[in-house]
């Protein structure tokens, strides 16, 4: 059975959260020390604190994570990403909505989507973002044919 781009989009979102994680971690952790756990806390909506988990065990969608780097752009993120990145980010923010809300996704949506994960993939050296490119060319030959 064919998949479909609502499909690839959210199996392109799982690939970024497991590519952005380690990474936002990781600067957090830089910035804040010991304290980064109480830090991602206060950049985070109460319906997303729900979703957090403990600073051993975090539990973050790839909606958190994006709004953990958006919301701690200034202090973290900018010293290490550029604008087109952050411009990423917030695309990413709006497909993930889209996503979540069953909105249809055409062909090229679908393609702007992978296009948009693995440069922001690519941009913090996630290995994931190989994987994206994968799906991105088999969509594209599924278009083209």
């Amino acid at each position: 059975m064919a998949i479909t781009n609502h499909e690839r989009v959210g199996k392109a979102l799982d690939l970024l959260k497991d590519g952005l994680r380690p990474f936002v971690e990781r600067e957090l952790k830089a910035q804040y020390q010991q304290r980064w756990f109480d830090e991602v806390k206060t950049a985070l909506s109460p319906q997303q604190l729900s979703f957090t988990g403990t600073a051993s065990d975090p539990k973050w969608d790839i909606a958190t994570i994006l709004a953990i780097i958006s919301n701690r752009w200034n202090e973290v993120f900018r010293k290490i990403l550029g604008q087109a990145e952050r411009s990423l980010v917030t695309e990413l923010r709006e497909i993930r909505n889209r996503w979540a809300h069953q909105q249809p996704f055409s062909s090229d949506d679908a393609d702007r989507a992978l296009d948009s994960v693995e440069r922001l993939l690519t941009a913090v050296s996630a290995p994931q973002a190989d994987e994206i490119r994968k799906a991105k060319m088999e969509l594209r030959r599924t278009i083209f044919d």
